[in-house]
This record gives C-alpha cells, structure tokens and sequence, in this order.
C-alpha cells in the first residue's frame, strides 16, 4: 500500500480502485466545504438581514401607530413578519430541492486499466521468452473481464437487430 502522498502504480488494480476513491473522496470534501461555507454566509446574511427589518418594522410601527392607532400597527406589523417568514421558509425548500452535482465517472479510470493490459499484452506477444500464461494474476483478471465484456456485448447487439426495440415511456 502507498504511503500518504505517494501516487499509486498506474498499471495496478488496486491502484486505480484507490485513484478512484481519492476522486470520490476529494468530490464529497468539494461538497461538504462548498455547503459549510454556504451556511456560514447565509447565517451571517441572515443575521444582518434580521436586524435592518428589526430596526424597519420598530420604525414602521412607530410611524403606523402616530398615524392609526395601536392596534392597526399590531396588525400590520405582525402580517408583514408572517410574509416575510413564508417567502423566506419558501426560498430554502427550494434551495434545499436543487440536484448535486453527478458523481465523478470511473471512465478515465477504466480506460487507463485498459491501456494498461493492452500495454502488457503487447509486451507479452511482442517479447519471445515471455508467455502469455505467466502475466500477474491481475492483467489476467482484467483480460477475461475485457473478453467476457467483448463477448457480452456481441452477442446483445447481434440478437438487438433481430427483434425490433419498442420504445415505451
């Protein structure tokens, strides 16, 4: 196993499982830290907010009960602070509603172990006194997945032309 900071064999399984997992990994920590800083703003928003439409309702109620009396002051006051609460409880429900971002793909991965075993097997055939047979337990693993993958997909996409796809939704 690599020790911290070391980059791991290309060409290993392993190796590309844990690049793969440094990429999983390093996409949640861009969501976590994005979503701790985002709090942290909307709370320190929220706070000044608060207290400008404390200091605007306290003037409001002030001008409202000169000019109509304490009760229509109440009144208003109170119907504006129950606006205010709705529009606001209506803003983060769909903040909260919004879709993350998608998971990074192993694509970049997987390419990379299949240039590795096409890399090794043209070392295999081109090389004489190396056999096929004698290749690391992984390149033959890899090798039969691509083969069965190979073979799977042939056999899907000859019978697909045969019968006619009916397309339902």
């Amino acid at each position: 196993m690599p020790m911290f900071g070391q980059i791991p064999q290309v060409g290993s399984f392993t190796g590309l499982l844990q690049s793969y997992g440094q990429d999983l990994r390093g996409w949640a920590g861009n969501i976590a830290v994005r979503y701790c800083i985002a709090i942290v703003l909307l709370l320190a928003g929220g706070a000044g907010i608060v207290a400008a439409i404390g200091v605007g309702i306290a003037a409001l109620f002030g001008w409202l009960e000169a000019t109509y009396g304490v009760n229509i002051a109440y009144a208003v006051v109170i119907g504006s602070l129950l606006l205010l609460s709705t529009v606001s409880a209506l803003t983060a429900i769909i903040m909260l509603k919004q879709p993350l971002p998608a998971a990074p793909r192993p694509h970049r991965h997987a390419a990379s172990a299949g240039r590795s075993v096409a890399a090794k097997a043209m070392l295999a055939v081109s090389a004489p006194h190396q056999s096929l047979a004698k290749a690391d337990p992984v390149t033959e693993v890899m090798i039969g997945l691509a083969a069965a993958c190979l073979v799977g997909w042939l056999v899907t996409s000859r019978m697909g032309q045969s019968q006619p796809r009916s397309r339902t939704r």
